[in-house]
């Protein structure tokens, strides 16, 4: 009788608690059988050089920052989110390869509020079964996001996701993509002052939205501390224009945040405690780690605006 090999099943069966069941228990002596074959670990490094197109990849990572996608004809619960991740495979190689990866979250991958918190915070997080596949990785129904690894899982790959120093980002560049994120330095040239502007904050609670005291009209009383403010925090919004060396040709519109631009003002208050916008052409800005909102070739501008990684405020 002749045989034939198969080809492996290309299904797979989700399972659930039963209702009423709290727990499940994992019998770890059970013997496994020898048609299971356990996702492999790897670095993120060797995943980006892996060829072929939907390859399942299981990886640990330490996630940078993350941003839900903003298409307004799509609901919030359905909406794609983006976690740029890295790992020190990718922070100790040369040039070449991109120090940071996108990672696709689906609408249909299903966090828990305990990797939803883990997130906020910057956490390593274990990818189980991602897909790899013409240049991205992404998270579907069968992706499992976890704070450890699954018992059932390949020893091979190491744990490359804690970070022994400062996080760096790709500066940028001419190969910069939308909907990335980079490191940036660079001049400021222009203010756009039909953005720029100013409002005060509670100093306790900081609310944004101070209102007139009825009692004193030389006042501001904040609703949600229901007490007046004597000392409101002035908080401002700014964009400026860049010469950066490292992408000559562009025009480069970065919106900063409040700690930059107090940097760059703080040198530039008037008597009366004013400022003058102009007074920050020809400061020197960065290195600035900044998500690229878009990049336009007529005209050559690029919009990026200035972030906050969480696994480097975790660090500090």
């Amino acid at each position: 009788m002749m045989t034939t090999d198969l080809p492996p099943p290309s299904f797979c069966y989700i399972l659930t608690v039963q209702s009423g069941e709290i727990h499940v228990e994992v019998d770890e002596e059970e013997q496994i059988s020898n048609l299971y074959q356990p996702p492999a670990v790897h670095g993120l490094k060797e995943i980006l050089r892996m060829g072929g197109c939907n390859e399942r990849c299981s990886f640990w990572a330490q996630v940078l920052y993350q941003r839900l996608q903003t298409k307004p004809s799509v609901p919030v619960d359905q909406r794609e989110m983006l976690l740029f991740v890295t790992d020190s495979s990718l922070q100790n190689v040369a040039h070449g390869i991109p120090k940071v990866v996108a990672v696709s979250v689906t609408a249909s991958c299903v966090l828990s509020m305990e990797v939803i918190e883990a997130l906020s915070a910057g956490s390593p997080i274990f990818f189980k079964d991602a897909l790899w596949g013409n240049g991205r990785i992404i998270c579907v129904e069968r992706t499992v996001l976890l704070l450890q690894k699954p018992l059932l899982c390949s020893a091979a790959g190491a744990d490359l996701s804690e970070l022994t120093g400062p996080v760096r980002l790709d500066e940028l560049d001419s190969t910069t993509q939308a909907s990335s994120i980079c490191a940036l330095r660079g001049t400021v040239v222009g203010v756009n002052e039909s953005t720029a502007f100013s409002w005060p904050t509670c100093n306790r609670c900081g609310n944004g939205k101070l209102e007139v005291c009825p009692q004193d009209r030389e006042l501001l009383y904040c609703n949600q501390c229901s007490e007046v403010v004597t000392t409101p925090v002035l908080k401002m919004q700014l964009e400026v224009f860049l010469s950066c060396p490292s992408r000559p040709q562009s025009t480069v519109k970065v919106k900063l945040l409040q700690k930059t631009i107090s940097s760059l003002l703080m040198s530039s208050a008037s008597e009366d405690g004013t400022y003058e916008v102009q007074s920050v052409l020809g400061k020197e800005v960065g290195l600035l780690n900044c998500y690229v909102h878009s990049i336009a070739s007529h005209p050559n501008c690029v919009a990026l605006e200035e972030i906050v990684l969480e696994a480097a405020a975790r660090q500090s």
